[in-house]
């Protein structure tokens, strides 16, 4: 992993502010990854239950017919994997990988189906006003999300970006660009306090789920490598000119 996985886990560079100032994941023992994952499937259960309550009132007031409902998450965490807690700039499935649950209103004759195409939450806000029979606006990066594969298909979904990029009240700057596809992530690292931008990740999900076995400068994956990032590279929307003000620094 990139060094900053480790300066977080020995409590060297802080790259999470809801954790506590003196926090290093390397003094967690088993016990306490238990009590603290035990806590967090309570907090599941109850979000579980409030749903119940919502979805029950709707159909109280006459609307389960009509209501399109989604279900989905800003980001994962990492509940000891890795052996670390909360999140930051980490591109693997415990933070990316998020559910995403649609119900189509019922009125709406959509028939049920999982699509396995990458989605990603920029197509949130489009899919929300093509329910809503408006426009998508063109500024709108994400496109409606599909209700098949083959929907999915000539979309042409194959990938899906993910970006992070933080300045913290240190100073330290750390941005990420990520696409997955064909079952491989990669993560360029842009040039900031920490990485000079030739550093990243690449992970072969079907060989290495876990996502332990970097093999960014690994030479029998040179050629995969260079088209991943060329795809990356195309995926990237423009940046915004001029860049927004740093006034927050998280």
């Amino acid at each position: 992993k990139p060094r900053h996985w480790m300066e977080w886990y020995t409590g060297e560079r802080v790259t999470n502010f809801e954790a506590p100032p003196d926090f290093r994941a390397c003094d967690m023992t088993a016990d306490q990854v238990q009590e603290i994952n035990a806590f967090t499937h309570v907090e599941n259960e109850l979000i579980d239950e409030a749903v119940a309550k919502v979805m029950a009132y709707i159909e109280k007031r006459g609307w389960g017919d009509d209501v399109d409902i989604v279900f989905t998450t800003d980001h994962g965490e990492f509940q000891g994997e890795f052996g670390l807690l909360f999140k930051g700039p980490y591109h693997v499935d415990a933070l990316m990988r998020l559910p995403m649950i649609w119900r189509p209103a019922k009125s709406a004759g959509i028939a049920p189906a999982s699509v396995a195409r990458p989605v990603g939450q920029v197509d949130l806000a489009p899919t929300f006003c093509e329910i809503a029979g408006l426009p998508v606006p063109e500024w709108m990066q994400g496109k409606p999300m599909p209700r098949t594969d083959a929907e999915a298909d000539k979309q042409g979904r194959e990938r899906v970006f993910t970006e992070w990029d933080c300045q913290h009240v240190d100073g330290t700057t750390v941005g990420l660009r990520t696409i997955y596809r064909d079952g491989y992530t990669i993560t360029a690292y842009l040039p900031g306090t920490i990485y000079d931008g030739s550093e990243g990740e690449l992970y072969d999900h079907k060989e290495d789920p876990g996502q332990l076995r970097n093999l960014w400068n690994d030479p029998a994956c040179a050629s995969l490598k260079s088209d991943l990032l060329a795809d990356l590279r195309d995926a990237e929307p423009p940046a915004r000119e001029p860049r927004l003000e740093c006034v927050a620094p998280v």
